[in-house]
C-alpha cells in the first residue's frame, strides 16, 4: 500500500533512477580509484617475515623502466634504509629484462654502505602482471636473491660474508615519471 502511493506519485521512479545513475558513476569511478599509486610488499628478509609499504613520492615508471621504493619501520629496526627495486626492458613489459637490480641501504656504515644484487648476481625477478591504465603502471610480482653488502659508492668492497637473502611478492600502482 505504502509503495502504491509512492509509486503513483513518481518519488519511487525517481528515487529509483537516482539509485541507478549513482550506481554507474560510481562503476565508471572504480577503475580510476583502484588506480591510485601505493601498493605493498611481503615475504621475508633475512629469514624473517616482513611486511612494507610502497613509498609512493619515490616509485615511477617511464616505458622501458620502473623503479619502486619500499619502507617499513621493521627495515629501520635493523638498522636498514628503504629497499629499491629497478628493472629496464626494450618493447613490451613482459619479464624480459636487460637490467634489474634492489638494494638496501646499511644505515649508520662510513663508508656508506648497502646490500645489494642484480641479474648478474643471480637476481630472480618475475612479472605476474602489468597493465597500463592512464598514466599509471599497476605491477605484481615476485623479487628474490641473496644481495651482498658494499660500498655505495662505485659498488666497490663486495663483502661475500656479510649477505641479505630476499624473497618479496609485490604489488605497486606506479605514477609515469614526468
Amino acid at each position: 500500500m505504502i509503495c502504491d502511493n509512492y509509486n503513483q506519485s513518481g518519488v519511487l521512479t525517481t528515487m529509483l533512477r537516482i539509485a541507478i545513475t549513482a550506481c554507474g558513476f560510481l562503476a565508471l569511478a572504480a577503475p580510476v580509484l583502484a588506480a591510485e599509486p601505493g601498493g605493498a610488499a611481503s615475504g621475508t628478509i633475512a629469514g624473517e617475515e616482513i611486511e612494507l609499504s610502497v613509498w609512493t613520492e619515490q616509485s615511477d615508471f617511464t616505458s622501458s623502466s620502473f623503479s619502486i621504493y619500499f619502507w617499513a619501520p621493521a627495515l629501520r629496526e635493523r638498522g636498514l634504509g628503504s629497499l629499491s627495486l629497478g628493472a629496464e626492458w626494450l618493447g613490451d613489459l613482459d619479464g624480459d629484462f636487460f637490467s634489474a637490480e634492489i638494494d638496501v641501504p646499511i644505515l649508520e656504515t662510513d663508508p656508506y654502505r648497502i646490500y645489494r644484487a642484480d641479474l648478474d648476481d643471480e637476481l630472480s625477478l618475475t612479472i605476474t602482471s602489468a597493465s597500463y591504465q592512464g598514466g599509471m603502471l599497476a605491477i605484481a610480482g615476485q623479487v628474490e636473491g641473496v644481495l651482498t653488502s658494499m660500498d655505495r659508492m662505485a659498488l666497490r668492497n663486495p663483502d661475500p660474508d656479510d649477505t641479505l637473502s630476499v624473497n618479496l611478492t609485490f604489488e605497486a600502482v606506479l605514477s609515469e615519471l614526468q
